[in-house]
């Protein structure tokens, strides 16, 4: 059984070709947000999310009421003036609705704290600039370590939540961009693992019809372990005591920007005291009929 989201961008041709699908649709803005959900009444696809990248400020969106059930993960550049965003912080909290901001803007490290300690679900999206590890290790330590009431921040919640120290966690999965959980398709039915590949024409099947047998397919499993080269090479990244938790992510930028590996390691540590204390703070689970 192939477990796969798939994430696409709104294209109505593609979606009716599409059946009994978990979907994350792709998009720019606002204006076709009803339009998109009222297509998935067709054709037994569920929307995972709606995945829009947004050009604007988090305070130019038309937020309303009718977003409230609606899941969407939202990637803008900027937030934009605080006393508009309390204006509208009730609405914010409502939403089924994760907010990413951009690594890219330094502002926006604090920004994120602020939302989160709002009560506003939030993220940090990494830009094409160089990552400020420190500013990232700050926010993550808040995230993780703060007794304060906050909301949650990505992808430290997530790589906590699913770490194990015997298995990789690729926390990629919080911007759709898990080999294990996502395809991505185009309109023309091309088929990649990533966003990247798909750009790039690194297809591993094209037309609907190959997504029942995926995972058989030579190419989808050559990818699968593309991770494996890193050890089989002469790569920094490989002799990482974090490299678990990281897969690689960073390795292009390494030699000019090493900070992510004190960054991961940190993250780890993380993620063992958050494992620890919800170990001490689970509570009793009866049998359920």
């Amino acid at each position: 059984m192939r477990e796969h989201f798939l994430v696409c961008p709104f294209d109505e041709k593609l979606l009716s070709r599409l059946k009994n699908e978990r979907i994350a649709i792709v998009t720019n803005g606002f204006e076709q947000v009803h339009h998109i959900c009222e297509s998935f009444n067709d054709n037994g696809n569920t929307l995972h999310c709606l995945v829009i990248h947004y050009s604007g400020s988090v305070v130019s969106i038309p937020f309303h009421e009718n977003l409230k059930n609606i899941p969407m993960a939202i990637f803008a550049n900027e937030l934009g003036p605080f006393k508009e965003i309390m204006a509208r912080i009730h609405m914010l909290r409502e939403l089924n609705t994760r907010i990413f901001l951009n690594s890219d803007n330094k502002a926006n490290y604090t920004n994120i704290h602020i939302l989160a300690s709002l009560g506003v679900d939030c993220g940090i999206f990494f830009g094409e600039n160089e990552i400020d590890w420190s500013a990232l290790n700050d926010l993550m330590t808040y995230a993780i370590y703060a007794k304060v009431g906050h909301a949650t921040i990505e992808p430290f919640m997530y790589a906590v939540k699913h770490y194990s120290p015997d298995k990789l966690t690729d926390f990629g999965t919080v911007y759709f961009e898990n080999r294990e959980s996502y395809l991505h398709i185009d309109k023309d039915e091309n088929i990649a693992h990533t966003s990247k590949d798909l750009k790039a024409g690194k297809f591993i099947a094209t037309g609907v019809e190959a997504l029942s047998q995926i995972r058989e397919n030579k190419f989808y499993q050559d990818a699968e372990y593309a991770w494996q080269e890193f050890f089989l090479n002469e790569n920094p990244c490989a002799y990482c005591q974090a490299w678990r938790i990281c897969v690689g992510k960073f390795t292009e930028t390494f030699e000019k920007n090493p900070g992510c590996r004190q960054f991961f390691i940190d993250l780890m540590d993380a993620a063992d005291f958050y494992r620890t204390a919800e170990s001490k703070n689970k509570k009793k689970e009866i049998w359920q009929p």
